[in-house]
């Protein structure tokens, strides 16, 4: 089999009605992704990473530069709100073609998208309880709220399955036509980077910088599709 029976193949261009309000929410939904992108590699890099995989080193490190770790909180919680509208362009891409995937992928995403934003204010309390407690006590205590058992349902399983739900709504974008099946690949690396390389300045930048730019590429694709493309689904209306 060749190569280009194996590529998606574009639908006949259809000329589909655009409505007026259509341009603005594609750019806008589009641009928020890439802003969202690069507020979310910028976080990565102005975070002051922990040395050690114990939770003294995380909340001592959120210490080090108080000013610096409020200023990456802040650079992650807009980066991250820019998931939601990152996840709607996929969708809105695989509307037609692998619309099932599409779905799949929307449904394991959206509720961990949803509160990754939400998680950064923890690094406020956790920066205030190190401040104000000896470090025994800061440890006790904000282990004491990470045990709380109805949190899970906000934290690591959610987060994994949305990194999943990615990874299938990008290849079934690729397969739609409208994104290249490489910049998934992006999305594993900045999941598998945690696992082989877990304390250190370098691969934690690393991972944003991969999940950032998978996020700016996603918006681009976004930006380089017609109107009727966004309306229909299909790849190659209106050109």
């Amino acid at each position: 089999m060749t190569a280009t029976a194996l590529a998606p193949t574009a639908a006949p261009a259809a000329d589909v009605p655009v409505a007026p309000a259509i341009p603005f929410r594609r750019r806008a939904l589009a641009v928020s992704t890439v802003v969202g992108g690069l507020l979310t590699a910028a976080g990565f890099a102005a975070t002051e990473w922990e040395s050690g995989t114990d939770k003294l080193s995380y909340l001592d490190s959120l210490v080090v530069d108080p000013l610096r770790s409020q200023v990456a909180a802040v650079l992650l919680h807009f980066g991250y709100c820019a998931l939601v509208p990152m996840l709607l362009v996929l969708a809105i891409m695989t509307r037609r073609t692998w619309r099932v995937a599409g779905n799949v992928g929307l449904a394991l995403s959206m509720l961990g998208a949803l509160s990754l934003p939400g998680l950064l204010v923890t690094d406020f309390y956790d920066m205030a309880i190190r401040q104000n407690l000896p470090a025994d006590q800061a440890v006790a205590v904000s282990d004491a709220a990470q045990a709380l058992p109805l949190g899970v349902l906000i934290s690591g399983p959610m987060i994994m399955l949305t990194f999943v739900g990615m990874i299938l709504l990008s290849v079934a974008a690729w397969r739609a036509g409208f994104f290249h099946w490489t910049a998934a690949l992006l999305v594993v690396v900045a999941n598998v980077l945690p696992m082989v390389a877990p304390v250190g300045a370098l691969p934690n930048i690393a991972m944003g910088a991969c999940l950032g730019l998978f996020m700016v590429l996603v918006g681009v694709a976004g930006l380089r599709m017609t109107d009727q493309e966004w309306v229909s689904g299909t790849r190659g209306a209106g050109r």
